[in-house]
């Protein structure tokens, strides 16, 4: 039977329960079991109950993030992402390096910006704007953990990185928190999969996971399976 990942050294980073107490994600968990009765322990039970309790899901985070009473699906999994996944605040600047449109983000955080510069001068562009949520390609991560002298720019407000299509290489995972900053929150987001959440340690290899919102698939059969 194979070791939990702690027990095979693959913890990156483990949030201090301070830093955990001040994310979305604790709030919306508390507040779920005081206003609605429904105690959820962690990320993993909020996920389960977002995908087969919709209903009370989408009520919920209507609520919560102070939605219009017409906002549909889309919009739930959308927001709750923002708000829960990616722990966005109302303080936050949001530096994106994508081509996608953010800007349903900007209700969320103080200011959004965007970059569209070389790849090599990501961090410089996040040190330069006061970023606490850095979004980018993981490919671009990539590069920027393997070039030395990466955290030599001021990135003292730089609180979470979301790689964009999946997560980075473990190795380059690891290097982030030696050459780029120490007390990072990395996640990552492809469609309707993350990887890794804010109430949980930052693992080298972290597992797929479905977003907010989205019905857990079953284990796929083997051809001729029953």
């Amino acid at each position: 039977m194979p070791a939990p990942a702690h027990d095979r050294g693959d913890i990156l980073y483990a949030p201090s329960r301070e830093r955990v107490l001040t994310t979305n994600a604790w709030a919306f968990l508390h507040w779920l079991a005081a206003t609605h009765g429904v105690v959820l322990a962690d990320w993993t039970a909020l996920q389960t109950w977002s995908a087969t309790e919709f209903a009370g899901f989408a009520s919920a985070v209507r609520a919560f993030a102070c939605l219009p009473d017409g906002a549909d699906a889309a919009r739930i999994r959308h927001d709750s992402g923002l708000l829960l996944h990616l722990d966005l605040r109302p303080d936050d600047m949001l530096l994106v390096d994508d081509a996608s449109d953010w800007s349903g983000a900007a209700c969320h955080v103080a200011g959004l910006a965007r970059h569209d510069g070389a790849p090599g001068a990501l961090l410089q562009a996040a040190a330069a704007a006061g970023a606490s949520v850095l979004v980018a390609p993981a490919a671009r991560l990539d590069r920027v953990a393997f070039r030395l002298g990466a955290g030599r720019h001021d990135l003292a407000r730089l609180r979470a990185v979301v790689a964009l299509g999946g997560p980075m290489a473990a190795n380059a995972r690891a290097r982030f928190y030696t050459w780029v900053k120490p007390d990072l929150m990395l996640l990552a987001r492809a469609g309707d999969t993350v990887w890794g959440d804010p109430l949980s340690p930052v693992l080298r290899t972290p597992p797929a996971q479905p977003a907010l919102g989205v019905t857990l698939r079953p284990p796929s059969r083997a051809p001729g399976g029953r």
